[in-house]
């Protein structure tokens, strides 16, 4: 890919609206709201102006699984976790084109403890101003314009986690400025988007010159999905009319120290990084399909300490799913998903493939759900040419507003 033309587009859309709209004006909602009030948005605390308020919300996961290995007499493992606990914090004050977002996590699972070296609280802390309809400016730290299962929120998939291709080639959150400016919001959406970023990922206090660039290009050619419908998985909305949308998110990180870029182990030494993904999501009458393709390369992946080796996962992914929503609240859902390493970091990472079968009901959509999963897991070293592969059982357990 063309660096110098990822960088220029990233640094013009942050960086040039930001200064054509410091003088943009947008009007007050006037509309009287109730002091208090329970809705989509969760518990909210309205102001008397018209337009401030504070939204709280909050959801956790529990989920057990269970796992064994081809060959083993019994479970090879067991656990039973709460996966994640969050509260979400959004608020708009002084000005009705500002808004705050704040995103806080509690479980294990979800402070990247292990990689990081510390309890990880803090997810998601920005502030966003509509300088026009079209244009948002975002600065802070989120998620970045990435793939879509990872832009939807983890309480919106269909599945209790999200596939092995987003767990290898995703980009995640990162600290920086963001833009979107969105054309045809109404009738068929083309979205751009672009950050630059620290490139490092969440919170972290020491950093290097280095700087991740992300575009992103999305068109909905066959018009918008009902109530947002591109922002979760399935169709649970069963869609009158089929809608598509279509993705395309180059990323190049200058110096990244993690072996995910803002995610994974801290390298032994900096690598330059690129990651191209692209996903296409179809909805109709209750029947949705998802697909993803992952890609990362790096000029030498692999770092080392001594005898200690780090590498970057190079290669490719491919994520393929499909559901059918019932009216009533239920839903069955299939994944495939292959993950292949480049041939450089085959000695550190094996090739992996799963498959997956669901079943969900939905209570109270996406907020309060209940999932079965079945997935057989097959890996093959890629020096050795050895296999092996496994069944695991995972149940989970979803209540939130």
């Amino acid at each position: 890919m063309n660096l110098s033309i990822v960088r220029s587009a990233a640094v013009a859309l942050c960086v040039l609206p930001a200064i054509a709209a410091a003088q943009t004006t947008a009007p007050r909602d006037s509309a009287a709201r109730r002091p208090l009030d329970f809705t989509s948005k969760g518990l909210v605390f309205s102001g008397s102006d018209g337009f401030s308020y504070l939204a709280l919300r909050f959801r956790i996961q529990q989920w057990a699984v269970f796992s064994r290995d081809d060959g083993a007499e019994g479970l090879s493992s067991a656990t039973m976790a709460i996966r994640r606990a969050r509260f979400r914090f959004e608020s708009v004050v002084w000005d009705p084109r500002f808004k705050v977002n704040v995103q806080l996590s509690f479980s294990r699972g979800d402070m990247d403890f292990e990689n990081s070296g510390f309890p990880n609280v803090l997810r998601d802390a920005t502030v966003s101003f509509q300088a026009t309809p079209q244009l948002v400016i975002m600065g802070g730290q989120t998620k970045l314009p990435g793939n879509r299962q990872r832009v939807i929120s983890s309480g919106e998939q269909q599945f209790p986690d999200r596939s092995i291709v987003n767990g290898a080639f995703t980009i995640d959150r990162d600290m920086g400025l963001w833009t979107t400016y969105t054309r045809g919001r109404s009738t068929r959406p083309v979205i751009l988007s672009a950050a630059v970023t620290s490139g490092e990922g969440r919170s972290v206090q020491t950093g290097n010159p280095g700087l991740s660039y992300t575009g992103r290009v999305e068109v909905h050619p066959l018009g918008a999905f009902t109530g947002g419908g591109d922002n979760f998985e399935g169709d649970l909305l069963r869609e009158p009319a089929p809608r598509l949308a279509l993705g395309v998110t180059l990323n190049h990180n200058d110096q990244a120290e993690r072996a995910g870029g803002q995610l994974g182990r801290f390298l032994y030494a900096p690598r330059d990084m690129d990651v191209l993904l692209a996903d296409l999501l179809f909805k109709y009458r209750g029947f949705a399909t998802a697909m993803e393709f992952g890609q990362r390369r790096a000029a030498n992946p692999i770092t080392t300490s001594g005898a200690s080796t780090r590498a970057v996962l190079t290669g490719s992914g491919t994520n393929v799913q499909a559901s059918y929503y019932f009216p009533r609240g239920v839903e069955i859902g299939a994944r495939w998903s292959t993950v292949d390493p480049h041939a450089d970091v085959r000695a550190q990472f094996e090739r992996q493939r799963q498959q997956s079968l669901v079943f969900t009901r939905y209570f109270h959509g996406h907020r309060v759900k209940w999932q079965a999963e079945a997935i057989r897991d097959d890996y093959r070293n890629g020096v050795t040419g050895a296999t092996r592969g496994g069944w695991t059982a995972r149940t989970s357990f979803e209540f939130g507003i």
